[in-house]
């Protein structure tokens, strides 16, 4: 689902109304990060409310269109419980629209053509590290200078600001793994994945102030993976 604009803003007041709610916002991630359905009870439980209570904020989110609803057979029989699960429909807004998307498609694509894909993808890492090191100046704040360190952890929570799904799922004894469950440059990235995929690698290098080589990705959404997995030698 894409909404650009709407004169009478009948869509981006719905859109506020549902998402200005805490709780509903943090259900919305919980359902992204559980990936199976789930029933309004299993909502309910990690949050210490009612079922019901669950369940009005749930239909609030499907009648959004970011959550579908469906359902599931009970072991002992009898109704079907009722379950909800996230879309896989993405949700932009901008106003008025913005297509920046099909300027980086002819962009992407003339790179590519121009240079070769390993020289492109060779290209998008560098371009990575260079905004990466950039983003950590910034985080770092008045007065930081280069080279410029951040931890996992950091890295992580600016990640989950910027529109990534991502965990710190290991940190210590000199190495960190980081799993990303979402890609922001999807539709870029099936089309463009070495150069996509690379230029992500650069930026996560140059925030933590690591080597390529430190650097292993062992899972990927591209690939068919549920998630993309970094992990690093720090």
């Amino acid at each position: 689902m894409e909404t650009a604009y709407e004169g009478n803003g009948t869509f981006l007041g719905k859109f506020a109304e549902v998402f200005g709610d805490p709780t509903r916002r943090a259900m919305y991630q919980h359902l992204l990060r559980c990936g199976d359905p789930q029933t309004a009870s299993e909502v309910a439980e990690p949050f210490c409310i009612h079922r019901t209570v669950a369940r009005a904020h749930l239909e609030k989110l499907r009648e959004l269109g970011l959550v579908e609803a469906g359902t599931r057979r009970r072991p002992g029989g009898g109704r079907p419980a009722k379950t909800y699960a996230t879309t896989t429909a993405r949700l932009e807004i901008s106003v008025p629209p913005r297509r920046y998307e099909i300027l980086a498609e002819l962009l992407l694509g003339a790179l590519e053509d121009s240079l070769g894909a390993e020289a492109a993808t060779a290209a998008a890492e560098r371009l990575g590290r260079v905004y990466g090191e950039q983003t950590a100046l910034e985080i770092a704040g008045e007065g930081a200078h280069p080279p410029l360190s951040l931890s996992p952890a950091a890295v992580v929570s600016w990640m989950a600001s910027s529109g990534y799904d991502a965990a710190l799922v290991g940190n210590g004894g000199g190495s960190a793994a980081i799993e990303v469950h979402n890609c922001v440059y999807r539709e870029l990235a099936e089309q463009h994945a070495e150069v996509i995929c690379g230029f992500d690698c650069g930026m996560l290098c140059g925030m933590l102030g690591c080597d390529a080589a430190a650097h292993t990705q062992t899972r990927s959404l591209v690939a068919g993976d549920e998630y993309c997995r970094h992990e690093y030698a720090l």
